[in-house]
């Protein structure tokens, strides 16, 4: 089915099989909805992905090495992330001041300082992940996440969120290893 649709793509019908549609939408949807975004989000992102896809597979030089599924949603989660960052809702500064640690070296992969980070998060615990993104992501209040994930002082909510960097510290040396 790849092959069709970039056949069709590349002698101008662009259009897109509605399964392959309807698949790859509901992914990216749920992706941007559990990311800070709502449905009006997914549709605009999935729709300007598609344009850039077609852009990239109209190009002579373009050689798909994954599904087309796996590059379209690649595109849309790039350019989801980047409208986060545009919009503050990503942190670019180091995680905490108290445990200031160069979260951020030079490594010789092309990855962004975003995209790491994403990747040492991917190597945590859900619960941390969660934390962590609340208080870095999302500038919440430890007072307001004491409530939330029911901890009984601030002392205990403060030790979970040391935890959880600790954790996130291991999980950047271990990707750095590998």
């Amino acid at each position: 089915m790849d092959q069709e649709i970039i056949t069709n793509i590349r002698a101008d019908k662009s259009y897109l099989p509605k399964s392959f549609y309807n698949k790859n939408f509901s992914a990216v949807a749920r992706y941007i909805m559990r990311n800070n975004g709502n449905m009006e989000d997914a549709q605009d992102v999935f729709h300007e992905s598609y344009l850039v896809l077609i852009q990239k597979i109209r190009n002579p030089d373009f050689i798909l090495t994954s599904t087309l599924s796996t590059f379209l949603f690649a595109i849309a989660k790039n350019i989801w992330l980047k409208r986060l960052r545009d919009n503050h809702f990503f942190r670019k500064e180091s995680f905490d001041d108290k445990h200031s640690i160069e979260f951020f070296p030079e490594a010789s992969n092309n990855l962004t300082k975003e995209n790491k980070v994403l990747l040492w998060l991917s190597h945590i615990s859900n619960h941390c992940q969660k934390l962590l993104k609340a208080i870095f992501f999302y500038n919440q209040p430890i007072e307001k996440l004491m409530t939330k994930m029911g901890w009984k002082n601030k002392h205990s909510a403060s030790n979970q969120k040391y935890k959880c960097i600790q954790q996130l510290k291991k999980a950047k040396r271990k990707v750095e290893d590998e």
